[in-house]
């Protein structure tokens, strides 16, 4: 057995790993790893400048191992790019008819799914997983998602974000989250706040067991779209709170239907049908069907059903 002792393998350090974990702005075609290009040409053809491509490497995660993808901007549209082996899967998603947004932060782990009908027509979704330390490269996909007005509009933004402030005893996070979320020339029509549920799941020896029904989440409806913020269960719970959260944004375009049913176990149910086919379900608790009637009645009469 021979050993290279002239050139020993370089030995990557702590740090030089995390980095590699890091998204990456690409800069110039040569940046651009050579299996995506074939891809890429007809894109970069198209335009008169290089636009703002995001390279977001595979990471670790338990019991998988997530897929390199490289993620670029158009005028029109969103490319996603997943490499698999030796094979790239590319997907294209208007801007205009994007039905849902998802973003995830949850301490160093963070994603972006996308929803809505690809370039080809077909509904379908994308998921980009990346470390926290790159969120700001994906500032600009999302800007395209949900453009912020450029107006003259803090004083009104102020104001419309001050309806928040009732959220500041029994969930401060969200009023924060629900501060963050509006956009300049939104206008909130109502919020309905779900605490954590917990029912009895059984009793040995005098002692109650508990079991998590549903997490904390916030609906929000605007005169724009309906916002809604969750906690995640892979976030741990420290001090009554779990760290991070879920941000799901719907333009009242996208949703087909919605409706407010009892479940079996005492609670409600509320129900939101996208024109994607997809379907989101919340839980609340009984006392809450007043608020969530009144939600129901104003996403009936903003989307015309």
């Amino acid at each position: 057995m021979s050993q290279n002792l002239t050139h020993p393998e370089p030995v990557l350090t702590g740090a030089r790993q995390t980095m590699l974990a890091w998204s990456k702005v690409i800069e110039s075609y040569e940046e651009v790893p050579e299996i995506y290009r074939p891809f890429l040409n007809p894109i970069l053809a198209a335009s008169d400048h290089f636009p703002h491509i995001v390279l977001a490497p595979p990471l670790d995660k338990f019991l998988r191992k997530t897929n390199q993808k490289l993620i670029c901007d158009s005028p029109d549209a969103i490319h996603i790019l997943e490499r698999s082996g030796s094979q790239v899967l590319k997907k294209s998603y208007p801007y205009q008819s994007v039905v849902m947004i998802e973003v995830g932060i949850i301490l160093l782990n963070s994603w972006i799914s996308v929803y809505g009908p690809t370039s080809e027509g077909q509904a379908d979704h994308s998921t980009i997983e990346f470390n926290t330390t790159g969120e700001r490269h994906y500032s600009v996909f999302l800007k395209k998602i949900r453009p912020d007005p450029e107006e003259n509009g803090e004083s009104s933004l102020k104001a419309e974000r001050d309806k928040f402030d009732h959220l500041s005893g029994p969930n401060f996070k969200f009023m924060n989250y629900a501060r963050s979320s509006l956009l300049t020339g939104e206008t909130v029509l109502q919020t309905v706040l779900q605490p954590e549920i917990r029912q009895a799941a059984w009793k040995i020896f005098g002692w109650t067991f508990y079991r998590t029904v549903s997490l904390a989440h916030l609906a929000i409806l605007t005169d724009k779209e309906l916002i809604l913020i969750r906690d995640d269960e892979r976030a741990k719970e420290l001090r009554g709170s779990r760290h991070g959260g879920v941000w799901q944004y719907i333009p009242l375009s996208s949703i087909r239907a919605v409706s407010v049913a009892e479940t079996d176990n005492g609670l409600l149910e509320l129900s939101i049908g996208l024109s994607s086919g997809d379907a989101l379900k919340k839980t609340f608790a009984a006392a809450s069907k007043p608020e969530l009637e009144q939600l129901r009645n104003k996403l009936q009469d903003r989307i015309g059903k």
